[in-house]
């Protein structure tokens, strides 16, 4: 019974949506703010000086890229990929904080929203984890343009 529920196109069709929220919601703050969202990326201690404002340029728009791409069920297998990739990123930079014992901020979303890193963040993380898991492996494009492409790439044969 609970196979059938975690295998199903419509959940995972609800875990795009879910994920593909999430990741635009994280990404507008970065995206207007790249400075703040540096110092933030900066307290981990994980990136070189040098590659920081980098990151913090890039990582918000690969956030809302894939993030819409998911909703839109647009380069699914591509946007999911980058997803997990990029919560995995996010679980190490966590963990590697509260074991360390830096006790910052996630910089994840708005400022005022932001919480200290802490286990339940973590979990938090991995649950997310798991959805962008499930939609991974079991994505079957319901509502997605992907879909759509396919099948009038087919129908003009």
């Amino acid at each position: 019974m609970i196979k059938k529920i975690i295998v199903h196109p419509y959940t995972a069709l609800l875990g795009r949506i879910v994920l593909g929220i999430i990741f635009i919601y994280a990404s507008f703050y970065k995206i207007l703010h790249p400075g703040i969202f540096a110092l933030a990326a900066m307290d981990y201690k994980l990136l070189p000086l040098f590659m920081v404002n980098l990151f913090a340029l890039i990582l918000p728009w690969l956030e809302l890229f894939s993030g819409i791409f998911l909703l839109l069920g647009f380069l699914t297998e591509g946007s999911i990929l980058i997803i997990n990739l990029l919560i995995i990123m996010f679980l190490f930079a966590k963990g590697s904080a509260l074991v360390r014992g830096i006790d910052i901020n996630c910089g994840c979303l708005l400022p005022w929203v932001v919480p200290k890193i802490s286990i339940r963040l973590l979990l938090q993380d991995l649950v997310i984890f798991f959805v962008a898991l499930q939609v991974f492996f079991c994505d079957r494009k319901v509502l997605s343009l992907d879909k759509r492409i396919r099948r009038s790439i087919q129908s003009s044969k």
